[in-house]
């Protein structure tokens, strides 16, 4: 687990809510505080669907425009919070890919905005007991990078 600062708050909000960048990742969480609090539980209802969904959750594609909708306007959002999950299938090959051990775990971001201040942190959650952190420290470079990649610097602020 890697804390980051985001240093171009306003640039990655519109690549956040204005790009699909992050849209087809599944969003477990979303939290916004401003003139009133929204907790929006991203779990899917599947009794609203006619045809049976075979995933527990939301994508950032599907709710952004929502989120987008709670946040626009003349002031600023004081508190927002994000967390998102890397696909089933990203995690399998990331995994592979990264590793020889066999090893199952989950790959999360968590995108948090209070104080106007942005941080990222990113998570790799093993479902059983690992002796080091290699996987996990390989996941935090890889986030590191994939911001880079999109032209969003960000600054390692800790565990």
């Amino acid at each position: 687990m890697q804390v980051f600062e985001i240093l171009e708050v306003k640039e990655f909000t519109k690549c956040l809510f204005m790009t699909d960048i992050f849209d087809k990742f599944t969003v477990v969480e979303a939290k916004f505080h401003t003139f009133v609090k929204y907790d929006i539980n991203c779990r899917l209802n599947k009794p609203y669907f006619d045809e049976e969904e075979n995933r527990d959750f939301c994508t950032w594609g599907e709710i952004r425009p929502i989120c987008f909708g709670i946040i626009k306007g003349k002031r600023r959002p004081t508190f927002f919070k994000l967390v998102f999950k890397f696909s089933e299938e990203f995690k399998r090959g990331w995994i592979k890919s990264n590793t020889t051990k066999d090893i199952d775990g989950d790959l999360y971001l968590n995108i948090r905005y209070s104080n106007k201040e942005m941080n990222l942190i990113s998570s790799f959650s093993p479902k059983t007991f690992l002796p080091d952190r290699k996987i996990s420290d390989a996941f935090d470079l890889y986030v590191k990078n994939m911001f880079g990649r999109i032209n969003i610097t960000v600054e390692e602020t800790g565990e």
